[in-house]
């Protein structure tokens, strides 16, 4: 990271990455996407369904959208905040629209009883052991609703007071609070919290168009949480995925490094 992006990250508790994707890119992945879209139920590659407003397992219909996992602008990023022990733990796509009216209530981990999780800096390196990327397919513009975000609200001390900001959960014309901000990224843009940071999804306006993003996600290789440690993924699923992302996706210890960990640019084999 540079000292500019772990200086916002360590601030704000999350980094918005502009033009991440190249245009390429962004066309293979917007086009995988939409085939995705078009599938009927019984048409979907195994293991991927379709519930709510997205896909599970998503960044497994396409090998451009299961290369994101690894890619060369966030993969550094991903290393240096679980101080290289990382594990890709899910993957979904989400597909947003108008006809869901209810909003995405503020959230983190940490609430309840999930402490587990951690944000930290010790020698000058920020740590977390819960971190998410949400890499964007579609623009999103300001009033149009989305991911809001309570900046700092990682390095919280205190309970959050129910309603806090929402005195008027039901009403999703309400002003925003100045506390909050709604990030407004465009197609090929990457967002990355820690899932300590307190955030939300407002209900999307607009009735013309959607947003479309994948949402990939990261803790460490010795991670283990309530459910203790488990598959991320359905066998069939794994089967199809490359193996590089088997490995990132594979639970090790607090002391090993991963080969692939040691690389800077990782090419997926097909």
């Amino acid at each position: 990271m540079t000292p500019k992006q772990k200086y916002l990250f360590d601030l704000r508790g999350y980094l918005h990455l502009e033009n991440v994707l190249t245009p390429e890119e962004l066309s293979n992945t917007q086009a995988a996407i939409e085939r995705l879209v078009q599938s009927a139920p019984d048409e979907l590659p195994p293991g991927i369904s379709r519930g709510g407003e997205g896909f599970s397992n998503g960044f497994s219909a396409d090998k451009s959208l299961e290369a994101l996992t690894l890619h060369p602008v966030t993969w550094p990023i991903i290393k240096e905040l679980t101080w290289n022990k990382p594990r890709f733990n899910r993957g979904s796509l989400v597909v947003n629209t108008h006809e869901r009216q209810e909003m995405t209530p503020l959230h983190c981990a940490g609430e309840g009883f999930r402490w587990t999780r951690r944000y930290e800096v010790k020698n000058d390196q920020i740590f977390t052991n819960d971190v998410v990327a949400f890499f964007y397919f579609t623009d999103v513009y300001p009033g149009d609703g989305g991911l809001i975000v309570l900046p700092g609200s990682h390095k919280r001390n205190f309970k959050r007071p129910e309603n806090l900001f929402f005195p008027e959960p039901d009403n999703s014309d309400a002003p925003l609070h100045p506390a909050l901000v709604n990030v407004t990224p465009k197609a090929g843009d990457v967002v990355i919290i820690t899932e300590m940071l307190t955030h939300g999804v407002l209900v999307w306006k607009p009735t013309d168009r959607d947003r479309r993003f994948l949402i990939l996600r990261y803790k460490t290789q010795f991670f283990q949480d309530e459910r203790g440690i488990r598959e991320s993924f359905p066998p069939e699923v794994m089967e199809r995925l490359s193996p590089e992302t088997k490995a990132l996706a594979a639970y090790g210890s607090e002391w090993e490094v991963k080969e692939l960990v040691k690389q800077d640019n990782v090419t997926l084999t097909v």
